[in-house]
């Protein structure tokens, strides 16, 4: 028996969902293949948060913004090292994506209005609230196990190209496709991989997906693709130790700082989340105790990671600031004078050495606590592609009939941590796959 589809996709995660419901919206005959859909992806294990610069979201809540705003954000924080060939497109095709979650679907993803990120100049966040990637996850599968046009396949499938397109066998069923599309996680579990492209993550705590290994990648590869960006990645500062939970990214632009056993600090927090996990990485242990206050926690009731790490038991909590100290095991001494600086800064009395500009509030007992290390979350290098999502051989010509988005393709920016802007992962999953699903009826065969 042979069974014939316009489109396979390989891998449910984020990318790989929203390619498979965006084409079958078009009336495309989509098999999703995935021999791991029932383990946790990388979708289910994030945050869930992806921009949509101008949604009707967030002008309907007063907020300003564009597709070209988030582009300067990015820019400005990426800097050169910021992939030109799909930016605008993933840019200008967010506020599309969320529409289509939201008044398509009707999927109960809204806008976060109190959610800061250091490098957007904008809170432009949108996800299910509360927030949270294994409710967004859940919401997706619903949506695709629902869908008539969509076969579900939990048993790896090999694929070939030919002169027809692409034959495999799914378990003893013959199969053709017209397209195929990779959406594998990335290489983060992928030791040597790591090792080779991102010798400063050498060795790391990876929380991401377990079976993010490269293979999809290699199999772009394998059929003459070329990469990009090999040394990006999105790493986390704020990891809880064994990588079970963390505390999100909110913490430090609440007015949350950091400290290491010394009870110093050694970088303005603010950076982001991704360019903090070197950082803490190369103290003492590979560890920082993250301090903020019960004001700041309390205003984390809907930020489902830091919950998540709250009940986990990850979050210490002390009058005053000897007692912290002694809870902790850090130098009470230094953690006192540190604390009086950040007073200093706060109030605006004093210049931070270490770059930091704003400190929200000045922290006051009770006062939380929490050890956090640098981990690798995923990679964002990957198969290049143009802006619909098409995948590139090395003379810059569309390997006809494959298509690639999510983490086995090249991301928004590369460059080590530095270049990853907050919620850059699930915008160039969901944008980068929605384009080619747009742009699949007109590709032909």
């Amino acid at each position: 028996m042979l069974n014939e589809f316009d489109l396979v996709v390989l891998g449910a995660g984020a990318a790989g969902m929203m390619g498979a419901l965006a084409a079958a919206q078009r009336s495309q005959r989509v098999l999703l293949v995935d021999p791991h859909m029932d383990q946790a992806n990388n979708l289910a294990i994030s945050g869930g948060l992806f921009p949509a610069a101008g949604s009707a979201l967030q002008a309907k809540a007063g907020v300003r913004d564009s597709p070209d705003a988030w582009l300067s954000d990015l820019r400005a924080f990426a800097g050169d090292s910021v992939n030109e060939r799909i930016a605008a497109p993933v840019a200008h095709a967010l506020p599309e994506v969320l529409d289509f979650l939201s008044l398509g679907l009707h999927a109960p993803i809204d806008f976060l209005p109190d959610v800061v990120s250091p490098g957007h100049s904008q809170c432009r966040f949108h996800s299910t609230v509360p927030a949270g990637g294994a409710a967004l996850h859940q919401c997706l599968r619903s949506q695709v196990q629902d869908q008539q046009r969509i076969t579900l396949c939990p048993r790896r499938v090999n694929l070939e190209r030919s002169a027809l397109g692409f034959e495999g066998l799914d378990g003893s069923t013959s199969l053709r496709a017209h397209h195929v599309m990779l959406a594998g996680g990335g290489f983060g579990a992928n030791a040597d991989w790591v090792a080779q492209h991102i010798a400063p993550m050498r060795g790391a705590l990876y929380n991401g997906a377990a079976h993010s290994d490269g293979s999809t990648m290699a199999l772009g590869l394998a059929w003459g693709a070329q990469l990009w960006g090999m040394d990006g990645f999105q790493g986390q500062g704020h990891t809880n130790p064994g990588g079970r939970t963390r505390l999100g990214m909110a913490i430090p632009t609440m007015g949350g700082i950091l400290v290491n056993r010394q009870g110093q600090r050694f970088v303005r927090e603010d950076i982001g989340p991704s360019a903090l996990a070197p950082w803490v990485m190369a103290q003492p242990g590979g560890l920082a105790l993250e301090v903020f206050d019960d004001h700041i926690g309390s205003g984390l009731a809907q930020h489902s990671a830091y919950q998540e790490a709250l009940q986990a038991g990850q979050v210490m909590r002390a009058d005053d600031v000897p007692a912290l100290a002694a809870l902790a095991g850090v130098d009470v001494q230094g953690l006192q004078t540190t604390l009086q600086q950040v007073t200093a800064l706060a109030q605006g009395r004093a210049s931070d050495p270490l770059g930091r500009s704003q400190f929200a509030r000045v922290l006051i007992g009770p006062y939380l606590a929490s050890w956090v290390t640098g981990a690798l979350s995923h990679t964002q290098g990957g198969l290049v592609t143009d802006g619909d999502g098409r995948v590139l051989d090395a003379q810059g010509e569309w390997i006809r009939g494959v298509w690639a988005a999510g983490g086995c393709a090249a991301g928004l920016s590369g460059r080590g941590a530095q270049g990853y802007l907050p919620g850059n992962g699930l915008a160039q999953s969901f944008g980068l796959a929605w384009r080619m699903a747009q742009a699949l009826g007109g590709a032909g065969v």
